[in-house]
């Protein structure tokens, strides 16, 4: 048997990067900065670094603090377990609250199966376990009498015997059963296998008892005995709004004010280009505060609110994103005269850094150092298609001649890595000689299919003018999706002879998507494909199917797809894959316990690597000489059309040279 040292040894060797290239792996274990949070007396803000490996799998989390002032540099509180992540599959954003009294942080942290409230004093003395239970700690709060609120859910050991008890006596199927993923144990929570069942009107998922009251228990200090809460501080533990939905309305009214007075747009969908979006708001107690704008493409504006003059001035500006963590809508922290931000745009990875009162910029910490040196261009450009505006994230080599084009769609913000889901490695592909385009959705209230006519309609504009351009071969263009940017793959497949390669990484519209899901207790899923769709069911409106099912259009499909599903979701799309594999142009690949977004680290990097392997193949006639990969070459050979070039070459190496500009 391999031992684990060795095949650790062997992912080191097989992805070591090359000086100053942008590698799959790199990108897989780019870390993030999330969990913000200021000290009441403002004199300290706490964060925390997220740090993938695919060497252990794991997400790993270390917390910091920094003085506001910034005169000093970051102290370490430590490392406290593994990053969670919620049933879609995003990473959960750092949780902490600081004492009233500002001497220690609490963070909630899984460690060792368990999630439980951690403790460590602002000097970096260490953190100490302060409160756990039979049940994971769900939610904490302080009250305003300086106790600790906490909400604990329902004892692990009773979820398991649960479990087991289904597994041996037989689950009953009803609306709240998910029949597309295993049954026993499908998904991971928590750092351990576990059931879930539907939990909302389309796919959320819950695991076991979610719907159970909690048991809400108050500490007067963080080592005082607990006692049951009362229903005031029972409410101390509801969640708030999530951030993503804050909407003009939801601000002070004078500062809503003087945001419509500039345009800014009052819902989340359906915006104009050309109109400002809301992001995040921070209050102050003197009731100001400081509020962050968006663009069409998503570059926010930092604005400070002045309750005394009900003015708007502006602070800071970035080419990507200023929030606080990897989403835009996850606000800054805003300790006394200084905000503190994560910065991240096309050409940063995400870094902490301090503006002063007088918008000036100071870098904190930056945990990835290698993508200033890979030697690409990354830029937003804007077009035009059917008289709304589109606009992207172009990266490309610094070489001569006309490039081959792979693109995503749907969202791109911040320091893109690999579309929405995170599955095409956009550098890596670029450091091969591939130009990427990472195009956000264009504004529209237009719903399903025509939503999808005019995402390949952009598609298709931006193609020809890089093409004029002298900077793609129109030729050879490949395209990804995960999600709405699968759909719009598919589409564009289905409608449109541009692409030569295409892969998606979620299941599609088709009669056994609608089987698996249509059934009493699940109307709402019925009535959303009715209204988001304009179809019936599949028996009694097989027009509409055939209208938006790839698997019902087949035979319009000429170009090879790549599938790399997970297993919660790959058996709603049987009927295309089959058909697809039948055809000789289609291969899958299932992600067991993968949820929506693949969030593994070993997982991202064997959909990267692929994708990678995939579009070098298809789209510049090239194989990577590894003989472990030989098979998989073997099987792309028996694929539809022949790749890009008839004698096929072997490179392993980037065409990138940190010396060419």
């Amino acid at each position: 048997m391999v031992s684990r040292i060795a095949i650790c040894l062997a992912l080191l060797a097989s992805c070591s990067p090359a000086v100053a290239q942008t590698t799959a792996r790199e990108i897989a274990e780019t870390a993030d900065i999330s969990g913000l949070t200021a000290s009441p007396d403002g004199k300290w803000v706490a964060y925390r670094i997220e740090r993938p490996s695919t060497v252990t799998n794991r997400i790993d989390v270390d917390w910091y603090i920094v003085a506001a002032d910034g005169r000093a540099p970051p102290r370490a509180l430590g490392r406290i377990g593994t990053a969670m992540w919620d049933d879609a599959g995003s990473v959960l954003p750092g949780d902490a609250k600081w004492t009233p009294d500002s001497q220690s942080l609490v963070v909630r942290a899984l460690v060792n199966g368990q999630i439980a409230l951690w403790s460590s004093d602002a000097d970096g003395s260490g953190f100490r376990e302060i409160v756990s239970g039979n049940g994971d700690i769900e939610a904490f709060a302080f009250a305003s009498d300086g106790s600790l609120v906490s909400s604990e859910g329902p004892s692990r050991d009773r979820i398991a015997r649960a479990e087991e008890a289904e597994r041996e006596t037989g689950i009953l199927v009803d609306g709240s059963t998910d029949l597309a993923q295993p049954l026993y144990r499908g998904a991971s929570l928590s750092g351990r296998p576990a059931s879930q069942r539907f939990s909302g009107d389309w796919f959320d998922r819950a695991p076991l008892f979610a719907d159970e009251p909690r048991r809400v228990s108050v500490r007067a200090t963080l080592s005082a005995a607990p006692r049951d809460a009362n229903e005031a501080e029972e409410a101390a533990v509801v969640p708030p709004p999530h951030p993503a939905l804050l909407m003009l309305k939801d601000l002070p009214e004078p500062l809503r004010g003087a945001l419509e007075a500039r345009g800014v747009c009052k819902t989340k969908t359906g915006c104009a280009a050309d109109l400002p979006r809301l992001s995040w708001w921070v209050p102050k107690a003197d009731g100001g505060g400081v509020v962050a704008l968006h663009d069409a493409d998503f570059k926010q504006t930092l604005q400070r609110w002045s309750p005394e003059d009900k003015r708007l001035v502006p602070l800071a500006a970035s080419e990507g994103q200023l929030s606080g963590g990897r989403y835009y809508f996850r606000p800054c922290a805003a300790p006394g005269n200084a905000v503190f931000c994560v910065e991240a745009s096309p050409n940063i990875a995400p870094r902490l850094v301090r503006i002063g009162p007088d918008g000036g910029k100071t870098v904190i910490t930056s945990p990835n150092d290698f993508p200033d040196s890979d030697g690409l261009l990354a830029e937003t450009i804007a077009w035009q298609v059917s008289g709304s505006r589109a606009s992207g994230i172009l990266i490309r080599p610094k070489i001569p001649g006309r490039l081959p084009l792979f693109v995503t769609y749907y969202s791109c913000y911040g320091y893109v890595r690999g579309g929405v889901g995170d599955e095409w490695p956009l550098r890596a592909l670029a450091a091969q000689g591939i130009a990427t385009l990472c195009i956000n959705a264009v504004p529209s209230k237009l719903e399903g299919p025509k939503r999808y006519q005019l995402g390949m309609e952009a598609i298709e504009a931006i193609v020809s003018d890089l093409s004029a351009r002298g900077i793609v071969d129109p030729t050879r263009v490949g395209m990804g999706g995960l999600s709405f940017g699968s759909e719009v793959t598919m589409w564009t497949m289905m409608h449109s002879d541009i692409l030569k390669a295409a892969s998606i990484a979620s299941v599609q519209m088709e009669p056994a998507y609608y089987w698996f899901n249509a059934r009493p207790g699940r109307e709402t899923f019925a009535d959303n494909v009715r209204k988001g769709w304009d179809v019936g069911r599949p028996d009694e409106d097989p027009a509409g199917w055939k209208r938006i099912s790839p698997a019902l259009n087949t035979d319009k499909i000429k170009a090879p797809l790549l599938m790399q599903l997970p297993e919660q979701e790959a058996r709603l799309s049987i009927e295309l894959q089959s058909k697809l594999a039948l055809a000789r142009l289609g291969e899958l690949h299932v992600f067991p316990f993968a949820p929506h977004v693949k969030v593994e680290p070993r997982q991202k990097l064997a959909a990267y690597q692929r994708n990678l392997d995939w579009f070098r193949y298809w789209l510049k006639g090239e194989t990577d000489p590894d003989p472990a990969k030989a098979a998989q070459y073997y099987r792309w050979s028996m694929l539809g059309p022949k790749p890009a070039s008839a004698a096929r070459t072997q490179r392993s190496m980037s065409p990138i040279s940190i010396n060419r500009k």
